[in-house]
């Protein structure tokens, strides 16, 4: 099975590390690439855990990008946050999909036919390759963390967990 190539955005990579789960991307994407702008996002308070296992974790692990500067960019940029629209151009820019959260950036990402997948969708991969044993006790930590999961997609990713 060919493994896919993902641009991630700063939302998915502050939960994987809050659950201290980053090496699944790894594990399930052939090359990870970061725009600037969102390891700048996820980094800059160096004090906090998760910010440290990203700093290790993008520099041992991931393709680190500059910021894109274009007129995607600039029509993005009326609509959403600069880590998001730097993400959405970076995939579009090397015709990969996106790790994405935010409601208003995956619909922009479907808009332009960039392939998305969000957390769950990563824990959902997970499971089904073998990583994890269940997703259940890591949406559980993502949702005390105050983690925004809808309630029916994270029933709908229990349920084909089969949990």
């Amino acid at each position: 099975m060919k493994r896919s190539i993902i641009v991630a955005d700063a939302g998915p990579l502050i939960a994987l590390a809050k659950l201290e789960q980053l090496e699944l991307l790894h594990e399930i994407f052939s090359e990870v690439h970061v725009p600037e702008t969102v390891y700048l996002e996820v980094t800059h308070h160096q004090a906090r855990d998760d910010a440290q296992l990203l700093t290790s974790f993008i520099k041992a692990s991931a393709e680190l990008h500059p910021v894109l500067e274009n007129s995607f960019v600039e029509e993005l940029s009326q609509s959403l946050d600069d880590g998001e629209v730097q993400a959405l151009a970076l995939a579009q820019s090397l015709e990969c999909g996106v790790l994405m959260d935010e409601a208003r950036g995956r619909k922009i990402a479907d808009y332009y036919e960039i392939s998305v997948v969000g957390m769950l969708g990563v824990l959902l991969q997970a499971k089904q390759l073998g990583l994890i044993e269940s997703v259940k006790p890591l949406i559980y930590q993502l949702q005390k963390a105050n983690y925004r999961l809808s309630t029916g997609l994270v029933s709908k990713v229990l349920s084909l967990a089969k949990e």
